[in-house]
């Protein structure tokens, strides 16, 4: 038996910004970093591996420090930042990504909504709820669960009787479930139990509920559950998948059908000064594909891409998006371009954008497959035509949090386009891919920060590039100067 590690002796710290895994303070030679905090305050935390600490204690609040909005703060995996005002968590969002992509940030926007927003939430069932100070008495640890795991645990949940991010539609199904205290939980340690997961996702015709079991969960045990759901005026449809699996996913194979419908409608915000008023475009999605979990800032970061391509003052063209997913950024902005090409790995995807632009009567092609097999091959029957296409080109890059695959980073850096966005859900990403579109003769003009996840250290960075003078003395004006 290894020899247990010994702990570290409890240190005062002060947080002074916030970092990509949280927030950090100076300590000797380096930073810690602990999960949860507000720049300013003063903790008692515990030193651990590399340069982590746990938060011990609150010795003083920060000077704007507020109180959480959830109960559960500190004990829940989901936020780290709501002792932050809204306000704050943006300056420090704005810094961060300055820090991490290596320029100035403009100041970082985002959705008025700091709570209620998300659109989705995955829930656990668990046999074992988690608290920080656990009672004597066994029977108030054991029952049937319903939350979202603390932090670095899998086996318990957090008991919410609700989510302040979610929204209060989504709040009541949560409420709802609750009540039917489904047991007998699912309990990882011994893999028994029927009830593993509650998905909420939000449309325009309420919450599609999604729950997923053993597959030992009997038909009528579900039926009962799509019934009483059923009578909510917020439930557009209950879905029914099953998983038998070790991991602790929400994922599984799908059962039925039990309730209303098993796809979402959701509508993207409209183009600015469109004929249809404010009217934005329809698109229907099934019920396990990506959309942001943030609609109102979904509108805000969409807009943020329009004005950096320039397609406010400059609209026309040619719209490259790569990385595109279901296709929204260019479904959103197809009315302002004169074509949109979009590339995505997954097939599903590709169906889904071709489906809704058909529907909504939008120009544009999908093509399904890499990025960097695509574009950067001169086999491809795309890369031979791409120049056909009508300028001014405009490139817009979504990629994973990895970044770009170094063929595509390759093949963009001499891509003789009129401007490139770059939208990272990871900064740092951006930053390191910056360095190979700069070898090209890109110059990355403006960046800004998109408070998507508030409450939460994570941000959405969006990056315009342009060709140096030297290589294009016509590039699109900065949305600054125009």
């Amino acid at each position: 038996m290894g020899r247990r590690r010994r702990q570290k002796e409890p240190v005062e710290l002060t947080l002074d910004r916030l970092d990509a895994k949280g927030v950090s303070g100076p300590h000797g030679t380096g930073r810690l970093v602990v999960r949860a905090g507000a720049v300013g305050a003063t903790l008692r935390v515990r030193p651990g591996r590399k340069q982590k600490a746990d938060r011990l204690e609150l010795i003083s609040p920060a000077p704007d420090q507020v109180k959480p909005a959830c109960p559960a703060f500190g004990s829940c995996g989901g936020c780290q930042l709501q002792e932050m005002p809204l306000s704050r968590q943006r300056s420090e969002k704005a810094a961060l990504v300055g820090r991490l992509v290596g320029h100035p940030c403009h100041d970082c926007t985002g959705a008025p909504q700091g709570l209620g927003y998300r659109n989705k939430l995955e829930l656990s069932f668990a046999a074992r709820r988690y608290l920080v100070d656990p009672p004597t008495d066994r029977e108030t640890l054991v029952g049937s669960w319903l939350g979202l795991h603390p932090p670095g645990w899998h086996s318990r949940v957090v008991d919410l009787q609700a989510c302040p991010l979610g929204s209060p539609e989504i709040n009541t199904v949560i409420a709802a479930v609750r009540d039917l205290h489904l047991a007998p939980p699912w309990d990882g340690a011994t893999r028994t139990g029927w009830w593993r997961h509650l998905v909420l996702r939000q449309g325009d015709d309420g919450v599609l509920v999604t729950l997923v079991t053993h597959p030992d969960c009997p038909l009528a045990a579900m039926q009962a559950v799509a019934e009483h759901l059923d009578r909510l005026d917020c439930v557009s449809g209950v879905r029914w998948l099953v998983n038998d699996g070790v991991a602790d996913v929400a994922t599984g194979q799908l059962r039925g059908v039990l309730a209303g419908t098993d796809h979402l409608s959701i509508t993207l915000p409209a183009t600015p000064g469109s004929e249809n008023g404010t009217a934005g475009t329809p698109i229907h999605l099934p019920a396990d594909a990506f959309f942001q979990v943030n609609s109102a800032g979904a509108a805000v970061l969409f807009e943020r891409i329009a004005d950096a391509l320039g397609l406010a003052d400059h609209p026309g063209g040619t719209l490259l998006d790569l990385y595109c997913g279901v296709g929204a950024i260019g479904l959103h902005l197809a009315r302002r371009v004169d074509r949109v090409v979009g590339i995505e790995l997954l097939d599903s995807a590709v169906q889904i954008a071709r489906d809704n632009a058909a529907a909504n009567d939008l120009a544009g092609e999908w093509h399904a497959g890499a990025v960097e097999d695509i574009l950067a091959s001169t086999q491809s029957e795309l890369s031979r035509r791409l120049m056909d296409l009508p300028a001014p080109w405009r490139v817009v890059v979504d990629p994973p949090r990895v970044g770009l695959h170094p063929r595509a980073a390759q093949f963009l850096a001499t891509l003789d386009a009129d401007v490139l966005v770059y939208v990272a859900c990871n900064p740092a990403s951006l930053g390191r891919d910056r360095i190979i579109l700069e070898a090209g003769g890109w110059i990355l003009t403006d960046l800004w920060a998109v408070d998507m996840f508030p409450q939460t250290r994570h941000i959405e960075a969006v990056g315009r590039f342009v060709r140096g003078v030297a290589v294009r003395d016509n590039a699109l004006p900065s949305p600054l100067q125009a």
